[in-house]
């Protein structure tokens, strides 16, 4: 299931150029994700599974990944934990309808950005994807600027240690 919308302007940097990724394993709440952020200025992907989630993240730069964390197989922490570590310039949302303290603890340990608890605020998430979206564009920035020769991987660093 993905959805991509394409700019009519192929410059780097415009919100049209970026993608999010949603990953969860019911169809429903994809089809949810999808109302909510299908009319925003940036391609919107959507997958059923951490190893679908990984795929597409090996072709497409993607700069936010949105992933449920009670999900068959690999839950959506420890997703989010391995985005981390491969691509750590890609921002990180965990959705969860089981909220509490160890929901909290393995988003720490995952290093997400934002933990939001189903049933979610439309404006909410869509809000924490647009603020990802302009981390990570700086981010990259600052990247580029630290070595204006090298146009760099952009999932090596989000620049948290930055000032």
């Amino acid at each position: 299931m993905k959805d991509r919308k394409e700019s009519a302007d192929p410059r780097p940097g415009r919100p049209e150029d970026s993608a999010v990724l949603c990953v969860d394993d019911e169809p429903r709440v994809l089809s949810a994700l999808g109302r909510t952020l299908g009319r925003e200025p940036y391609g919107l992907f959507r997958v059923q599974s951490a190893g679908e989630a990984l795929g597409l993240l090996e072709q497409v730069p993607v700069k936010v990944v949105v992933a449920d964390e009670r999900m068959p197989g690999v839950s959506g922490s420890r997703l989010l934990s391995e985005v981390a570590q491969r691509w750590p310039l890609v921002g990180r949302i965990i959705l969860t309808g089981y909220p509490g303290r160890e929901a909290v603890l393995r988003g720490l340990e995952a290093q997400v950005d934002f933990l939001i608890y189903k049933p979610w605020d439309d404006q909410m998430l869509r809000r924490a994807v647009r603020r990802l979206l302009i981390e990570v564009d700086r981010a990259r920035e600052r990247q580029r600027e630290r070595d204006p020769g090298d146009p760099g991987d952009p999932w090596t660093d989000l620049g948290a240690g930055d000032a």
